[in-house]
């Protein structure tokens, strides 16, 4: 099949998922894209000069430029960023395969990060919300006195790494394989358009307009989703004896700098989790899953504990024989609360050649002194 495309850009620069009306008007639809639409507008990120509302409809107070038409043919793949207002037609018909990218955002980001630090911080964040207004137990007092707080964990928190702790070598440098993936939002569209519907809407909303093909997808018996289930030993893994990282990293110390240890990140040992296993787990991991002819086994994990599911941004397996008795030295002073401040143990720490593969999953990174 072969459809057209007419696009034209958007005003409102980085918009939220749902800035712009999606064809299809239901009521919950509508109210959500109008709260987020002004959400969007009151941050004033938008490329107009005019002092006038966002619209909501297609219109020059809300788009910019010339408008482009691109005509996909079988076998055409189209990427469009997000933010651009939209209309398809269908020339000749056709199936075609629409897949919307939502990248992560900075607020996203930090948010996390910073529901992870103060979860691990102080007790009271982890306190479910109670209140009884005006008494012992208002949640507005309370919630106000642990605010008054968190100028000096944010700081603490900067001195420590700050940014570098939230976006490790990991997060930044593409995957090999992948040098073109930026991870930015935005959509890609096969041809060719299976309904013939127009309108004017943004990327975000074109995954919601495709309707699937054909019957629904039957639920996976047990025993497929058994197949696909998480173990211990399931993951990336690194060997850090031989870890060379991307061209252009480097974990050399920058002067007036010291180590310090990612408050966002945890180390286990892989033994510590085959010796609680119940005994038909053990059977299938086996203390093969602690060590093996390679070495011993580390799961690294980092920034997890803004999500209710407790996914990791960064989780690998680390495998050594040579950083082995390290590693146990870094796993035991993590476990005590230690955080590399003693001036004499940061240097006999720096002097021993940590690990490169460290600072790249980012358990650790150089702070100034």
């Amino acid at each position: 099949g072969v459809k057209k495309w007419t696009l034209r850009r958007g005003r409102v620069r980085h918009p939220l998922r749902g800035t712009t009306p999606h064809y299809a008007r239901e009521g919950s639809v509508i109210e959500n894209q109008l709260k987020v639409a002004r959400l969007s507008c009151m941050s004033g990120t938008t490329t107009s000069q005019e002092t006038s509302a966002y619209g909501f409809e297609y219109g020059e107070n809300n788009a910019y430029g010339p408008e482009m038409t691109i005509t996909l043919h079988p076998g055409d793949c189209f990427y469009f960023p997000s933010g651009m207002w939209h209309k398809v037609e269908t020339v000749e018909p056709g199936i075609s395969l629409n897949v919307s990218l939502m990248g992560t955002t900075y607020a996203k980001l930090f948010s996390d990060a910073l529901q992870h630090l103060l979860v691990g911080s102080d007790e009271g964040w982890r306190e479910i919300v109670t209140s009884r207004p005006g008494g012992e137990q208002d949640a507005a007092k309370h919630l106000e006195s642990m605010m008054s707080r968190l100028p000096e964990v944010i700081s603490d928190f900067v001195n420590k790494g700050g940014a570098q702790n939230i976006l490790p070598p990991a997060l930044q440098y593409p995957p090999i394989g992948n040098d073109e993936d930026d991870g930015s939002e935005g959509s890609i569209d096969e041809a060719s358009e299976d309904d013939g519907r127009e309108n004017m809407a943004s990327d975000e909303e074109e995954e919601e307009s495709v309707e699937p093909i054909g019957e629904k997808e039957e639920a996976q018996s047990d025993d497929d989703n058994s197949e696909d289930e998480d173990t211990p030993t399931s993951g990336i893994i690194i060997p850090m004896d031989h870890f060379v990282g991307p061209e252009g990293w480097s974990c050399k110390q920058p002067p007036n700098t010291k180590l310090a240890k990612n408050p966002l990140a945890t180390l286990i040992a892989m033994e510590d989790i085959s010796q609680h296993l119940d005994t038909a787990a053990a059977t299938t991991t086996d203390a093969m899953t602690a060590s093996s002819p390679s070495g011993k086994k580390y799961i690294l994990n980092v920034n997890f504990a803004g999500n209710d599911m407790y996914e990791s941004y960064i989780r690998v397996i680390l495998e050594t024989e040579k950083y082995g008795p390290m590693m146990d030295w870094y796993l035991a002073y993590e476990e005590k609360g230690g955080d590399f401040d003693d001036d004499e143990m940061n240097t006999n720490l720096t002097l021993q050649g940590p690990p490169p593969c460290l600072f790249y999953y980012g358990y650790l990174s150089w702070v100034k002194i």
